[in-house]
């Protein structure tokens, strides 16, 4: 791993609130740099305290409340910008980012919140000392932790870091890795994406020696970890853990999928047996007019809309395509199609944000085995069966997977366009596959290329003054 310069370095991050609106119980500090941790987490209280402010940063706007889940599908094929809108993201929908957008530099700053966050909190659970019943306690609260961990820096490899099969030996720039709590300003330069996944894998992992949960609404458990590992090594076309960790999840039974006639509703329902974890919004704990609900909803902003390019490849008897409404926008798109998907964004603005399901699950069995099948064809089966239970769930009626080989590779990936829709994967989808992609606006289109630098979002101008080690994306500029 790369030595991590420990001068008097800077992130902005650790310089902010250490714990969030749900933690209200507990100390609401200004400078965690200057933290005595034995002070700060005390007990198995106050610990929990702490990890109520790191899920707490997972409800930022700019992260998954919005931005998140917003990037891949605009700058993708699935989402546009209304010509009337009220200004927000006109940048991805212009193709257009620079070091100074706004919320990409939000989103950054945001993560790195958490990181540093979670950071403390495994520090600070670590460092008690508690009788054997209260360890347990603990360890789940850490394992959490790691979890989450686990998770932001995926995410964070996801934005601003090319795919990990960018370069044969990974060796391209990924993330900074911070995993201590940091009691002095820190300048830290870029790990590879190899070195960033690879602790993404080893956060996972030892959360799974630490949790004891199968089922904890809107908290990390064995089989999100699982899930989430599955995807993580889907990312790294380990084909072989994925298909593995995908098949615990399957076969652990803590999730059953929907049935055709319940799937549609369940999108303004919490917690369903398909969801295997969820971003908690409550009524008084909810992002309001700055969801991503309100965001698409026509009685919110109305801002985004889904393209019809998305909308036609719909059976017109598959039940997801209920998620996109049929309309016009006034002053502004005709036909207009309306994403359906946060119907509370609206009304009670409290949408949760549903970040992995077990319909993601099959997609990834499917796929590792297609790829895995590219060699031995007896896992062929395996992954027509599990698409069929995706397309079939959908749409009764459709005729069986049939095709095999790249074709079905390719199938899947359509799956899992119309499956997660809106939901945060489109442009992540096509980048680890090395697949361009139409990018698609409000009357016009244009086909964007791999490798594309545009895929990415750009280290913010302010980081890299303040920061010299850190290196700028390629394809945007340092000054």
């Amino acid at each position: 791993m790369q030595t991590m310069k420990k001068l008097t370095i800077y992130i902005y991050v650790l310089v902010t609130v250490l714990f969030g609106s749900c933690s209200n119980s507990f100390l609401e500090l200004e400078n965690p740099q200057g933290l005595d941790l034995r002070r700060t987490i005390t007990d198995v209280p106050s610990l929990k305290a702490a990890t109520n402010g790191v899920y707490d940063k997972f409800q930022s706007i700019h992260y998954y409340n919005r931005s998140f889940l917003l990037y891949p599908e605009i700058i993708g094929d699935n989402v546009f910008v209304s010509r009337r809108n009220s200004g927000r993201y006109i940048n991805y929908d212009y193709f257009r980012l620079n070091p100074e957008d706004g919320n990409a530099v939000d989103t950054w700053y945001q993560m790195w919140r958490l990181i540093a966050n979670a950071n403390l909190a495994i520090k600070g659970g670590e460092s008690l000392d508690l009788s054997s019943s209260l360890r347990v306690q603990a360890d789940e609260l850490i394992g959490e932790m790691y979890a989450a961990r686990a998770l932001c820096y995926f995410d964070m490899l996801r934005l601003y870091a090319q795919p990990y099969n960018f370069t044969s030996d990974a060796g391209h720039l990924g993330v900074p890795l911070l995993l201590e709590p940091q009691m002095e300003l820190v300048k830290p330069a870029r790990n590879t994406a190899k070195e960033s996944y690879e602790q993404v894998v080893r956060d996972f992992e030892k959360a799974l020696t630490l949790l004891a949960s199968n089922y904890k609404p809107g908290r990390f458990t064995i089989p999100a970890v699982q899930a989430l590992l599955a995807k993580v090594h889907l990312y790294m076309e380990d084909w072989e853990s994925a298909e593995r960790h995908a098949t615990e999840v399957i076969e652990g039974n803590s999730h059953q999928l929907l049935s055709h006639a319940d799937y549609v509703d369940s999108w303004a329902s919490r917690h369903s047996s398909e969801s295997i974890f969820e971003i908690i919004n409550s009524a008084i704990d909810r992002p309001s007019t700055d969801g991503i609900g309100y965001f698409y909803e026509q009685a919110g902003y109305g801002d985004g809309l889904a393209t019809k390019d998305l909308y036609e490849i719909y059976a017109n008897t598959d039940v997801r395509k209920s998620l996109i409404q049929r309309g016009v926008r006034t002053n502004a798109e005709n036909p207009a199609y309306f994403v359906r998907k946060y119907p509370n964004g609206a009304a009670t603005m409290d949408d949760n944000i549903k970040v992995i399901r077990l319909s993601e699950i099959y997609l990834i069995r499917a796929e590792a085995r297609a790829e895995l099948a590219l060699t031995d064809n007896s896992y062929t089966a395996g992954a027509q069966a599990d698409l069929n239970t995706i397309v079939q769930r959908a749409d009764p009626g459709a005729a069986d997977v049939a095709q095999t080989g790249p074709a079905l590779i390719d199938r899947i990936l359509v799956e899992r366009r119309k499956e997660l829709a809106f939901e945060g994967n489109r442009l992540f989808d096509m980048n680890r596959k090395k697949r361009g992609i139409t990018h698609i606006q409000s009357g016009r289109s244009q086909m964007l290329s791999y490798p594309n630098d545009g895929f990415i979002l750009p280290i913010s101008r302010t980081e890299l003054q303040a920061n010299p080690n850190m290196d700028q994306n390629p394809g945007y500029t340092r000054e």
